[in-house]
């Protein structure tokens, strides 16, 4: 659908354009901006806009060109002058308020084309049309998509709990909006291998799938998922401290500085269900003894492949380790 700017306006200002919460950070510079802006005036073809149509609101969610479309909406709003213009110097350092008129209409009628997915559409299509995009440059990443393509309440979830102190602080990671929607994966994919009914890692299809499910959950069920997490996040930190999700190396002494995702999902899930006193109780003892698994080769091959059973047999050592410690 080709939207002609004024309209595109109108409909972000009325809340039926969405921009999803922690979007790609804004990187043009103002002279990307106003080249941009530029291309528009001269009426230069430029690159689709990319929209996801919600099932339930049918607003629609910027999939991508999220740049394009703050450089136009911002320029209207006279957030700033243009610059560096080649083929306009006359506007160079006018604000839109400051264009002559025929030029601000001139920019309000032309056109961006959208590619939209529609909200009949299912999630692989959604899927393979950003898998285009990325061989074509964008390199959007599958979690990001589903960030912008599956909005509601679980997915809000696993992006408030990947952007807490506490998670931040155990990942090692200082806050950032690209790196908390990749971060949000470990929670979805740690909330995936809770569901008693799991009997293998999930894909990135199941994975969005279930997302799509989850955002289906009452407010109640949101609020036991929150709590869960945050508990066993918390738990974890107690038992393993500053060694949390990282690899003890033997030969060096040390724990790795960089976490491991299979270890992650195998400690929350160990300390899922055991008790928080006794883990408090015995956190020296945990860490430990949770070095002295990393001595054991039966536990070191558990990490040598990523199927549900080499994480259920590290989790099954894990726990036996926690529970031997604590007798």
């Amino acid at each position: 659908m080709d939207f002609p700017i004024a309209s595109l306006e109108r409909i972000f200002e009325q809340g039926d354009l969405v921009i999803p919460s922690f979007a790609r950070r804004k990187v043009w510079t103002l002279s990307q901006n106003s080249q941009f802006l530029e291309s528009l005036l001269l009426n230069i073809p430029v690159p689709s806009l990319f929209f996801a149509e919600d099932p339930d609101t049918y607003k629609y969610s910027v999939l991508d060109g999220t740049q394009r479309l703050d450089a136009v909406l911002s320029y209207i709003k006279g957030e700033y002058p243009l610059q560096g213009l080649v083929g306009l110097h006359s506007a160079n350092g006018l604000k839109f308020s400051e264009l002559p008129e025929q030029m601000r209409r001139h920019l309000l009628a032309c056109t961006m084309r959208a590619v939209i997915v529609a909200a009949s559409s299912t999630s692989d299509v959604t899927t393979e049309v950003f898998s285009r995009i990325n061989a074509g440059g964008t390199h959007l990443t599958t979690q990001e998509i589903r960030n912008a393509a599956h909005q509601g309440p679980f997915n809000s979830l696993t992006i408030e709990l990947a952007s807490s102190d506490e998670f931040r602080r155990a990942l090692g990671v200082s806050s950032g909006g690209i790196k908390i929607i990749r971060d949000a994966e470990l929670v979805l994919r740690y909330f995936w291998l809770t569901e008693d009914t799991v009997d293998s890692m999930p894909s990135p299809q199941l994975l969005t799938h279930y997302l799509q499910r989850k955002n289906e959950s009452s407010l109640e069920v949101i609020q036991e998922y929150r709590a869960s997490f945050a508990t066993t996040l918390d738990k974890c930190l107690i038992a393993f401290e500053g060694e949390v999700f990282r690899r003890w190396l033997p030969v060096q002494g040390k724990a790795e500085s960089r976490i491991s995702a299979p270890l992650y999902y195998a400690q929350m899930l160990a300390v899922r269900t055991l008790s928080a006193s006794m883990i408090a109780q015995n956190s020296t003892r945990i860490r430990l003894g949770m070095r002295e698994l990393f001595g054991n080769p039966e536990f070191r091959g558990t990490f040598t492949a990523a199927g549900k059973h080499h994480l259920a047999m590290r989790v099954n050592l894990i726990v036996e380790m926690i529970e031997s410690v604590a007798r």
